[in-house]
């Protein structure tokens, strides 16, 4: 009987290395015999792996139903319509579509996961629109900063999924994208508002962030630099 030298595991004779800590097996008395059975399999059935994906993601979907459905026969039982559970269980839907499909997925990426939560987010800003009975500022205001958030983000996660930029270029496009990101949604106000297309305080962001990353990018293209941050960062 071999047991591990490191963190105490009892070890098969058909174990090589421990399975736990993975420190390599010694022990002259019970050599490693590559013939014997092994007490489990060397990876884990797929099938059992997407059973559980499938069961967390039930779960999730239950956890988050029940307080919405809550909601709604308490509004319709003490009002007779539905009012205030509709923000409720709208948000708790929007939830669910960002987080849940992650597990209904065999390979989930991030565009699988970002892309539906889009036209999502648009829906429950109509939702709340029509709630308000005062729907002007959809179209005007909530869809183009919708467009704007979530275009400049699926740049990013394209780019970034596709190798065009990573290392201290990553957190310099998040940058640039903040600063990018503010003056649009004060063009946005501004036109909403006035008619007219003018900056002013989005510029106080967007100038700091073309700073920073301008930095970052400096950072990129010099090994001395970077290492110089990782040290100072225990990155």
């Amino acid at each position: 009987m071999s047991y591990c030298v490191n963190c105490g595991v009892e070890l098969d004779r058909s174990e090589k290395a421990c399975p736990l800590c993975g420190v390599e097996v010694l022990n002259p008395r019970q050599p490693y015999d590559d013939q014997a059975p092994r007490p489990y399999p060397k990876r884990l059935d797929p099938i059992y792996a997407r059973i559980n994906r499938r069961f967390t993601a039930a779960v999730l979907s239950i956890i988050l139903a029940f307080p919405g459905v809550f909601c709604l026969a308490i509004n319709f039982i003490l009002d007779g319509v539905l009012t205030w559970s509709l923000y409720v269980a709208g948000a708790l839907a929007l939830v669910w579509v960002f987080l849940v499909p992650y597990f209904l997925y065999s390979k989930p990426t991030v565009i699988k996961i970002f892309l539906p939560g889009v036209p999502a987010i648009s829906l429950y800003l109509l939702l709340i629109a029509k709630l308000q009975g005062n729907d002007s500022w959809f179209l005007t205001l909530a869809m183009p900063m919708v467009i704007v958030t979530c275009g400049l983000i699926f740049l990013n996660i394209v780019l970034i999924n596709a190798g065009k930029i990573s290392g201290f270029a990553i957190p310099a496009a998040i940058l640039v994208s903040a600063g990018l990101l503010t003056t649009g949604i004060e063009l946005i106000i501004n036109f909403d508002l006035t008619g007219r297309l003018q900056l002013g305080w989005s510029l106080f962001v967007l100038i700091p962030t073309v700073a920073i990353a301008a930095f970052f990018l400096a950072a990129a293209r010099r090994q001395s630099i970077r290492e110089e941050i990782r040290k100072r960062l225990h990155l």
